[in-house]
């Protein structure tokens, strides 16, 4: 799924390919985690509810006004809605400039539930699950005065396909869910041919036509790519300079890759968005910042400190700032999660589970310079706030922390009569982090009896060695981090457990069994609610067979000036919610 720069470095010998946090809530200033390493006692989870109307429920004590300042050491290398598959960009947009059909709504208890948002509701599926239909609100304009029509939805799917623009967007599960999707190439590549997995009927209806069943759907329809774009304002590569807005916020400047500056949206409709405020005045996003820099003067309060906040992540150089100065920092749960990958047909289930018995959580942590205020140890496969999703007694020896007990570990392979055995695996040679926690990981490993054959490659090729599906290595070959698209299971297990992406070098154990494929289809087909007990069930039969090592569920962390209130968590993205912050 999708992009961040955001997990721990507990796997920071591996390359950490993407494909892709609670909050206590508004109030003057709130930190929406405690500052621990242990599992949270308490998560938030998403639901849906239909019922959620405009406007957004009031921020007590929000005063209009001012100037806030947004900036991240990282840049999405697109701002068109298309291919807005980063964490900041879909934050950004989906946030402040762009509306869905549906939307998170993040309420007073940090709680994020799926909300009609230019939909009148969560759409209506037939009674085969194959057609979905959606009625939008009446009288929705853009920043230009214009009114947003059925059909415009129908573009922004169709043109979400094209390679250029949402090549590496959210994409694939249109290929995967729309008829036609597993060829169209969008109305450039594929221009005059009628598309018919989306379609319009009037200017208030849309409708979708499905291949198989996708009972989460509305939440697919929160993305950005998903929000409406009127073909009249096509400008292919250039609509990212000013993407057309139906958020209270609209593009005033843009610099790729610098800056972004937004003003309020004339022809934004607070009483129709059960999403969104429109407090500040205007929104200075600065991108490519040196975090240190930016995040020390924050902490000082000086010049625009005083009015910012940070969304780059907690730099070491400032926790024992983040420590006096707790009143301006958030930590909350993110959507990102680690892995140590294990190709389990070449290792056998006996020396999985001494493997897991012998990982050195803590060492490798220490040694790669993690911050125990970024993450939490993971014992699932998914983060807890995923609905359905418990903290169930870890299994295996699959603790996520700990220094590892090498003498169990090799009692279990002398009675497998495994002792020696190669674990063959790739690490980043050029960072001495990567160097350190690989010598930690390593020096584990041969004490509790394994062979150990680490091969050094550059920062530069890690990545490709690493999802090369032909590669000799057994462990950390695939995907060693993933970020959720949405709260639900099909948007995590499919995508680590899957043929299909053990065969593209990205799942988690390189599983490539009919019977589990059936299995993952059987219950992304079910209704959400009723899913999400089966998924527990799944992941308690993966962590059973050892299926790759969950290491650390990501903790976002903002830091803000003395000036920014009102920081609620959006766990789903794990960014703050943009239209919630006021200044002053």
């Amino acid at each position: 799924m999708r992009r961040s720069s955001k997990i721990a470095a507990a796997v920071v010998m591996l390359a950490m390919p993407l494909a892709a946090c609670s909050s206590s809530g508004p109030s003057s200033k709130n930190t929406s985690e405690k500052t621990s390493s242990t599992p949270r006692a308490k998560v938030t989870a998403s639901a849906m509810d239909a019922s959620v109307q405009g406007p957004a429920p009031a921020v007590a004590g929000a005063k209009k006004g001012g100037t806030l300042t947004i900036t991240d050491a990282g840049s999405p290398p697109t701002w068109d809605p298309a291919g807005a598959y980063y964490e900041f960009s879909m934050g950004i947009l989906s946030g402040l400039v762009t509306r869905g059909l549906t939307g998170y709504q993040i309420n007073s208890k940090g709680v994020s539930t799926l909300v009609p948002d230019l939909a009148q509701g969560l759409g209506k599926a037939s009674s085969d699950g194959l057609t979905w239909t959606f009625k939008i609100k009446p009288g929705m304009k853009y920043s230009n005065g214009d009114t947003v029509k059925a059909a415009d939805f129908v573009y922004a799917v169709e043109r979400s396909f094209d390679p250029d623009l949402g090549g590496n967007g959210p994409v694939p599960y249109l290929k995967t869910y729309l008829k036609g999707g597993d060829t169209y190439q969008g109305p450039f590549q594929d221009a005059g041919k009628k598309f018919a997995g989306v379609t319009s009927q009037g200017d208030d209806t849309v409708i979708f036509h499905l291949v198989r069943k996708w009972p989460t759907l509305p939440y697919y329809l929160a993305f950005p790519a998903a929000s409406p774009v009127p073909q009249s304002a096509e400008k292919k590569g250039a609509y990212q300079n000013s993407p057309l807005a139906t958020g209270p916020y609209m593009f005033k400047t843009f610099t790729k890759g610098q800056r972004i500056t937004l003003v309020k949206n004339p022809n934004w409709d607070a009483k129709s968005d059960p999403v969104r405020h429109q407090y500040p005045d205007e929104i200075d996003v600065r991108l490519g910042v040196t975090a240190l820099t930016q995040q020390q003067q924050i902490f000082a309060n000086s010049g625009t400190g005083a009015t910012s906040i940070d969304i780059s992540g907690l730099d070491a150089g400032v926790e024992s700032k983040a420590k006096s100065q707790s009143d301006q920092v958030v930590f909350g749960q993110s959507p990102c999660e680690s892995y140590l990958p294990l190709n389990s047909q070449k290792i056998p289930l006996a020396v999985r589970k001494a493997l897991a018995i012998a990982y050195p959580y803590d060492q490798t942590r220490k040694a790669g310079g993690d911050s125990t205020l970024t993450f939490d140890p993971a014992t699932t496969y998914a983060p807890p706030q995923v609905p359905g999703m418990k903290q169930y007694p870890p299994v295996n020896g699959l603790t996520g922390t700990g220094p590892g007990n090498p003498a169990k570990a090799k009692a279990m392979l002398q009675k497998a009569n495994k002792v020696g055995f190669e674990l063959s695996y790739y690490y980043v040679s050029d960072k001495p982090e990567s160097v350190s926690a690989n010598n930690a990981l390593k020096s584990a490993l041969q004490k509790a009896g394994f062979k150990v054959k680490d091969v050094p490659v550059s920062t530069a090729e890690a990545s490709e060695k690493e999802t090369d599906e032909n590669a000799p290595e057994n462990l950390g070959q695939g995907i060693s981090s993933w970020c959720y698209d949405w709260p639900s299971g099909d948007s995590i297990y499919p995508q680590l457990f899957s043929s299909t992406t053990a065969k593209d070098g990205r799942s988690v154990a390189n599983l490539q069994t009919a019977a589990i494929d059936k299995e993952l289809n059987d219950i992304s087909s079910m209704d959400p609610t009723a899913a999400a007990p089966k998924w527990l069930a799944f992941d308690k039969k993966m962590t059973k067979q050892v299926m790759g090592i969950p290491l650390s569920y990501s903790k976002s962390s903002y830091v803000f000036g003395n000036k920014v209130h009102n920081i609620a968590n959006d766990p789903n993205k794990g960014l703050p919610d943009f239209a919630q912050i006021w200044v002053g």
